[in-house]
């Protein structure tokens, strides 16, 4: 046997350990070609940072399975869209059993016949349908898991938006508490601007020294804001994008004039000063007490807390465009799913209902600071970090990116549009019309496909309700 620590060493140079009846051992990679034991579960694995809180996942249902073999590699980069390492696999018969993927790809990686569907084995194992057993996990992170009609794989982790605020910088601008309270509801964006007027700092030649909020920095983007105008991105009945509607028009026109308003080029030089390209971590413009609020994710909290402790920061909601509206958010994260070749075991189907499940995440997330998506351990508050329970609270707010073969061109087209704004290299009409007509025609390829049913809408699961606290 070898300790954690040779472990993590051993993982960190891209070797494949195997975990058998609670000890570790050395395992080289599988031939091509060799038959699949039924217990032995080959797992492409977390990131290098995850290694270790996967280890301790790992060694909880070993030892409750002590007659099923795990075999743990690092999972090949996964990035959005990014299915090379999948096909490669897939050709070669050398794919794993369980597949430790961004969630993001789900559709799309279904829809090219990379994953095996799991609603048979739901049925054989777990004896209750699909639908039922599904809805254990916060609504918006199976979506990203389903595709014509079949589910393919379970959530693991995830993340929510919140804006951090400066509480000194908060004070000197004279800000009401009550308006960052989230007990009392988001701020809406025009209220955001108002303080941005009477905050932000210029010098005699223009050049910022302290700013409000930066629209498209960090978690800010053109997307999120589509999101809080509530834009209808794709028509169900004609199977289309509408990426150049009316209603995602307006957001980019609207964009375009936050773009003008704050003068990009400034705000870009702000950034180049207080947190320049390929700096620290603990150098950015709102660790250095320079901007007000930033829109981030539950990592900072943590990055807070390791080079900035003494900072006085505050979390509420993301600012709405409508006054009195219901908060808004949206999430990512990971799963694992079965690539075409999986044995579809019984042993790794209890190994990924294990690590997704109840026990796995409390195990994994307090470790890794992330969000269950396990609907009874988001409701446990010692199944993740405490510093992020508000994070948890935006669940009941949050939808995924759009769960389509295209989910990828869709992010690409966005950002992309989001640039040529920022840039003011192409008008809002121009920006719309070149992101429809680059992803509808992939589209058009797949169709007729549908959303999940419900995409978008609260989950009944997991409500308002089950938030623990908006302590901020």
């Amino acid at each position: 046997m070898i300790n954690r620590r040779t472990l993590l060493r051993a993982l960190g140079a891209g070797a494949s350990v195997t975990i058998a009846g609670g000890s570790i051992v050395g395992c080289a990679s599988r031939p091509v070609g060799e038959d699949r034991d039924p217990n032995h579960v080959r797992v492409w694995g977390a990131i290098a940072a995850f290694e270790e809180y996967e280890t301790n996942v790992i060694e909880a249902f070993t030892e409750q399975n002590p007659d099923i073999k795990v075999t743990i590699s690092p999972a090949p980069s996964n990035g959005s869209g990014d299915n090379s390492p999948v096909i490669t696999a897939v050709r070669g018969r050398t794919g794993p059993d369980l597949y430790w993927m961004d969630r993001f790809n789900g559709a799309q990686f279904a829809s090219l016949g990379l994953l095996e569907p799991i609603n048979d084995l739901i049925e054989e194992y777990e004896g209750v349908s699909p639908e039922e057993y599904m809805s254990g996990w916060v609504k918006f992170a199976t979506d990203e898991l389903y595709y014509d009609g079949q589910w393919y794989g379970l959530p693991l982790d995830t993340d929510t938006r919140a804006l951090f605020y400066n509480k000194d910088l908060a004070d000197e601008a004279g800000i009401d508490p009550a308006l960052l309270d989230p007990a009392n509801g988001p701020m809406t964006i025009d209220q955001m601007w108002d303080i941005n007027d009477s905050f932000n700092i210029q010098d005699e030649r223009g050049t910022y020294e302290k700013l409000t909020w930066i629209p498209w920095d960090d978690q800010g983007s053109l997307l999120m804001w589509a999101y809080a105008y509530d834009v209808q991105m794709f028509d169900d009945d004609s199977c289309n994008m509408m990426l150049n509607s009316e209603d995602m028009l307006g957001v980019a026109r609207t964009y375009s004039e936050w773009v003008k308003r704050l003068d990009f080029p400034r705000v870009d030089a702000f950034k180049a000063t207080y947190q320049p390209p390929n700096a620290p971590p603990s150098q950015t413009s709102f660790f250095s007490g320079r901007q007000l609020f930033q829109i981030s994710v539950p990592d900072s909290v943590g990055s807070l807390l390791k080079y900035k402790p003494d900072m006085r920061y505050g979390l509420t909601h993301l600012p709405t465009a409508r006054e009195g509206g219901e908060p808004f958010n949206w999430a990512g994260g990971f799963a694992f799913v079965m690539p075409k070749g999986s044995s579809m075991s019984e042993a790794a189907w209890k190994l990924m209902t294990f690590y997704t499940g109840y026990e796995g995440q409390k195990i994994y997330m307090p470790g890794i600071k992330k969000i269950p998506t396990n609907i009874k351990a988001a409701k446990d508050p010692e199944a993740f970090d405490p510093e992020i329970q508000f994070f948890v609270d935006q669940m009941p707010y949050a939808t995924s990116r759009l769960p389509l073969p295209v989910g990828t061109k869709v992010w690409d087209a966005m950002f992309t549009m989001q640039d040529s704004l920022n840039q003011q290299s192409k008008t809002p009409e121009e920006a719309v019309r070149i992101a429809q007509d680059y992803v509808n025609p992939t589209m058009q390829q797949f169709c007729p496909v549908r959303l999940p049913e419900g995409y978008g809408e609260p989950d009944p699961n997991f409500t308002a309700d089950d938030a623990q606290s908006f302590d901020a």
